[in-house]
């Protein structure tokens, strides 16, 4: 995220280094795999360490070279990345964001086999407050594993099948 190296007074060399902090790996099929930081830049993988954050897969190619503030839809998947990445809950549970070729959300939870049906990455706090509906108050008296998907994309409206 940052280095500073400089020398002090007496000659010594001193290093700063902060880190990045990544909250998403991007995976293109045909392409390197990239990580997404707190900041929304782009950074390369690398080799030696593994970071556990969510994967996104796209049905297509975004134009996201340096930075995903750098189209309007590309800030609106970020925001989606910083609110999982703020809540722990969510931080725990989404494990893989899917974005299909019309830019709506699909997920897939590290608990249960639910496809989670999002929809457009926008109204965050009503969906995932649907969302932690579902997992409150349907899945403990249903079963945890009774659906296969969940629905939060339309208004007022949480559809399980």
């Amino acid at each position: 995220r940052d280095a500073q190296i400089y020398r002090d007074l007496k000659g010594n060399l001193q290093v700063k280094v902060e880190q990045s902090k990544p909250i998403a790996r991007l995976f293109i099929d045909g392409k390197k795999d990239k990580y997404i930081d707190e900041d929304g830049r782009i950074l390369p993988v690398n080799a030696k360490h593994t970071a556990r954050v969510p994967l996104i897969e796209t049905e297509f190619e975004f134009r996201w070279e340096k930075n995903m503030n750098e189209s309007s839809y590309g800030q609106k998947v970020f925001e989606l990345l910083t609110f999982v990445e703020a809540e722990e809950f969510w931080k725990a549970q989404i494990a893989h964001i899917i974005i299909k070729k019309d830019g709506e959300i699909e997920m897939y939870p590290q608990v249960t086999k639910q496809l989670i049906e999002f929809g457009p990455p926008e109204d965050l706090e009503n969906k995932f407050s649907k969302l932690m509906i579902f997992y409150k108050e349907i899945l403990p008296t249903k079963g945890w594993n009774s659906y296969s998907r969940v629905n939060v994309k339309f208004d007022n409206q949480i559809i399980c099948e």
